[in-house]
Parts: structure tokens; C-alpha cells; sequence
């Protein structure tokens, strides 16, 4: 076995089974016994080859599907051997978001807080803030690429899907004074248009426009964390986004 790193050749994660959901507490037991003998052998791969070594990180990951304990269990292992970073995994494979943030909370606690956490493959803006309220640190997700290919782009207010005929004759951009290069220079009636037209810049504009909506979210994170008021803002946003969203239906 050799190891390669990823996003941008840093950082590289661990073998692992993600139990299907839902399944039995021994099939998941089984998954989570595996994961571990499979983190412990690539670790020792990483020391013995100089993959640590040359600045590159590993990441143990953590499963354990919707079992409280056995998340426990597993992210008491993985902290036991010292991993660069850890990974929330196993979680958004079918689940209701509830349930996916318990087995969240049932990870993070247990791993070591100076050290990045990541989950794996999520998720709305909403659940990000969630997440981050748990101790989540990193995220990665191809929602704001998907919904923008499906025509879709976020705001504040919730997602806007620009089929919608109320965008037809809209001047405005898709989130007033949001300083990106889609609402700078192309209102929401253009953008419907394009997509309308099936155009693939259309696809283009909102992707754009969704990452760059993801991207300044995290940096709002960061400057509310830094100032100490996270939780209130982020209750305020996540009540603003989901009423939005709940409104249209």
C-alpha cells in the first residue's frame, strides 16, 4: 500500500468501511473493529515511508453509524494513536439530519480539540453552522455545484430555485450588496434566462455564486468565533435561511 495525499497534496485520509444505514449494531461493530485495525496499519505506513515526515497529514476517520457508544469507542481509539486531524465519517447516508447530528455529537466530543475535525461530505449551510456549534472544523460538500447545475442558488433567505416564473422580469441581483462576480454584474431575470435557455453559462454564474456564498459564510464563522458571539448569530441565521426556505414551500 501507498499512500497520496489530497486537497492540494496535504492531506491524505485512512481506509475505512462506512456501514450502510440503516444496519445492525453487530454489522456496525464488525465496520467499526475493521476501520480500526485498517487505521492503526496505515498510520504505520505513513511513519515507516516518510509520508508524515514530508509535511503531508493523515486522517483517522471515525465510524460508527447511529451508535452512540461505538462512535465513542472509535474516536477514543483514533485519538489514542495521534493522528494529524480526524474525520467525522459515516454520516448524511440516509439518515434524517437529527440523527446525523447526534452521531456528530457523539463524535467530536471525544476528539482531541487542537487538532482539526472534519465531516465528511456535508452539507447545507444551515447544518454547517450546526456542525460548527459541535466542534467541526472542516467540511466538504458538491451541494452548491449540484444545486447551481439544477438551477438553484442560495441566500439568506434560503434556497431560490430561478425556474421560478417570479425571477422572469427580476432586475436585481440574487442577494443584494453580495459582493461576488455573479451579483455584481448579472441580475436573477438574466440568470433565469440562462437557465431557462438551457444555457451552460447559466450553470457557470450560480456555481459561481453558491461557492463563493459558502465560501463567505466560513469567513462569517470564523469572524464570530473570534469575536465570542457565535452561537447567537448563527441561531439568528440559521432561523432567518430556514424560515426563508420554509415559506416558499
Amino acid at each position: 500500500m501507498r499512500l497520496q495525499a489530497d486537497f492540494g497534496s496535504d492531506i491524505a485520509m485512512v481506509i475505512d468501511e462506512c456501514p450502510p444505514y440503516p444496519c445492525s449494531r453487530d454489522d456496525c461493530g464488525r465496520a467499526v473493529a475493521r476501520s480500526g485495525r485498517w487505521a492503526r496499519q496505515c498510520l504505520e505506513i505513513a511513519r515507516g515511508e516518510g509520508f508524515l515526515e514530508a509535511g503531508h497529514h493523515l486522517f483517522g476517520i471515525v465510524q460508527g453509524s447511529s451508535f452512540e457508544d461505538l462512535r465513542r469507542e472509535a474516536a477514543e481509539e483514533l485519538r489514542a494513536l495521534d493522528f494529524p486531524g480526524y474525520a467525522v465519517g459515516g454520516v448524511a447516508v440516509g439518515e434524517e439530519e437529527p440523527e446525523m447530528l447526534r452521531a456528530v455529537a457523539a463524535s467530536t466530543p471525544h476528539l482531541p480539540e487542537d487538532r482539526p475535525r472534519y465531516t465528511m461530505g456535508l452539507g447545507t449551510p444551515a447544518q454547517i453552522l450546526k456542525m460548527v456549534a459541535l466542534g467541526v472544523d472542516m467540511f466538504d460538500c458538491v451541494l452548491p455545484t449540484r444545486l447551481a447545475r439544477n438551477g438553484s442558488a442560495y441566500t439568506p433567505d434560503g434556497v431560490v430555485n430561478l425556474r421560478n416564473e417570479r425571477f422572469r422580469e427580476c432586475r436585481e441581483p440574487l442577494v443584494a450588496g453580495f459582493d461576488n462576480y455573479t451579483c455584481r454584474h448579472f441580475s436573477a431575470g438574466y440568470l433565469r434566462h440562462l437557465v431557462m435557455a438551457g444555457e451552460i453559462l447559466g450553470c457557470t454564474l450560480l456555481t459561481l455564486h453558491n461557492v463563493s456564498f459558502y465560501l463567505d459564510l466560513m469567513r462569517q464563522v470564523r469572524e464570530h468565533l473570534e469575536a465570542g458571539d457565535f452561537l447567537p448569530w448563527s441561531r439568528a441565521w440559521i432561523a432567518r435561511y430556514e424560515a426563508g426556505g420554509a415559506s416558499r414551500g
